[in-house]
């Protein structure tokens, strides 16, 4: 039987090797350092060339690779996409090389780019953000014409051009449940974070308040649960970034770079559109609507003037068990705190906002929470205009720290603070 074979990206390997300014035979001498290993300079170079041509190695031979170059065993596979500059920086020197050779293609466009008066290299920049995009589409559209223009502007190959490119990244979507199916291809982590609001709509607000978005990591896949109304119609939305090659599409764990433009900006969306959220660690908030407070701060005119802060309650807890009950029922116990809290807060609230005329006041929404503005109009004093009120709902347990609140509600909050000033 064979040494178990691990599988390596050649393509990778070379460039992280050349980043950290290794020769083969620098990087073969590391590697029998690393293990132990007494081999001569031609056996052990030899031996490493063997390596990254054939692109497989023993397991513990990779582990070992991948520790002198610093760098996950799964970024080493090729599983984990490298950062997006790593591929457009190739690109650049690549075609910075073809300018040297006299590539009449390329040189053309460059001027044609630089025909405005741009500065030729900042052109040959942007020219090589272009390219490797445009590469990245052709290696899944395949287009044989496509193909050729790339080629002729870079040098390279066809077969050279379909090596694997990682710069915004092919994400495939796939959404199911009673309501709406869709299956799609993104390009990039914003084509991800705009399809999904899009698959979503209105779903969490057309079936009273409870609505619950879940989030789930499965690697390499991530999976959103679409709540609206007790499981009854729940739709799922999974999602993986992935690789063409001439056999279909072949999935890839996400890099650090995905993770940090796809996971908060999904959490923040996720608080903004449903009113019960599970983020990706797990824990739901809120865990009890009785909970729920407002968190009513007063500010001198700018964000930074904050002259009070107050918690309303509005007695919750008094809110009897089967009213409660009857109300999670149809799906409107957040409705419930959340009028209950308004009720409360117009008590305190109103007798401020009545001390200047209605045109004085302007109330909006905010990404999490609703603002009251004083503008006084000539001949009514008031204090530096500006900022006033923001009213956040909050966790009794974590005060500070906005809960999920979804759009549709502050707008209604919005409302009846209005209604209040008429």
């Amino acid at each position: 039987m064979g040494r178990p074979s691990f599988k390596i990206d050649r393509q990778r390997l070379r460039e992280l090797r050349d980043e950290r300014g290794l020769s083969q035979a620098d990087l073969a001498s590391a590697l029998c350092k690393r293990l132990g290993l007494e081999q001569n300079e031609d056996s052990r170079t030899a031996s490493y060339r063997r390596i990254e041509a054939r692109g497989r190695t023993s397991r513990k031979r990779a582990e070992a690779i991948a520790q002198i170059l610093d760098v996950t065993l799964a970024e080493l596979a090729g599983i984990v996409p490298p950062d997006t500059g790593i591929y457009e920086k190739r690109i650049l020197d690549l075609l910075a090389e073809q300018l040297r050779q006299e590539n009449v293609v390329l040189k053309s466009a460059l001027d044609e780019a630089c025909s405005d008066g741009s500065d030729s290299e900042d052109g040959l920049a942007s020219m090589a953000r272009s390219v490797a995009r445009r590469i990245e589409a052709a290696q899944l559209a395949r287009n044989p014409g496509e193909l050729a223009e790339l080629s002729q502007l870079t040098g390279l190959s066809e077969g050279e051009i379909l090596e694997p490119a990682h710069v915004d990244g092919h994400w495939l979507v796939v959404a199911s449940g009673p309501i709406y199916t869709r299956t799609e291809l993104v390009l990039g982590t914003a084509g991800v974070m705009t399809l999904i609001p899009e698959i979503v709509g209105k779903l969490l607000d057309d079936f009273g308040s409870d609505g619950r978005i879940r989030m789930h990591r499965a690697p390499p896949w991530y999976r959103l649960e679409i709540d609206p109304l007790c499981g009854r119609f729940t739709t799922w939305i999974d999602f993986v970034r992935c690789l063409p090659d001439a056999r279909g599409l072949r999935w890839l764990k996400p890099g650090w770079r995905d993770v940090f433009l796809l996971e908060e900006p999904l959490l923040t969306w996720a608080r903004s559109a449903a009113n019960f959220v599970t983020g990706f660690d797990g824990s739901p908030t809120p865990g009890d609507v009785r909970r729920l407070r407002l968190q009513v701060t007063e500010y001198n005119g700018e964000p930074g003037e904050r002259i009070s802060e107050q918690i309303v309650s509005g007695a919750l807890e008094e809110v009897p068990d089967e009213r409660l009950a009857a109300e999670r029922e149809v799906g409107n116990s957040h409705l419930l705190a959340t009028w209950t809290l308004g009720t409360a807060l117009q008590e305190i609230l109103e007798q401020h906002l009545s001390a200047y005329p209605r045109q004085c006041w302007e109330v909006t929404v905010t990404d999490d929470d609703c603002a009251l503005s004083l503008w006084p109009t000539a001949g009514v004093p008031g204090g530096p205009y500006g900022l006033r009120y923001r009213i956040q709902l909050v966790e009794e347990a974590a005060p500070g720290r906005a809960a999920p609140w979804r759009h549709k509600d502050r707008e209604a909050l919005k409302q009846r603070i209005e209604a209040w000033l008429s």
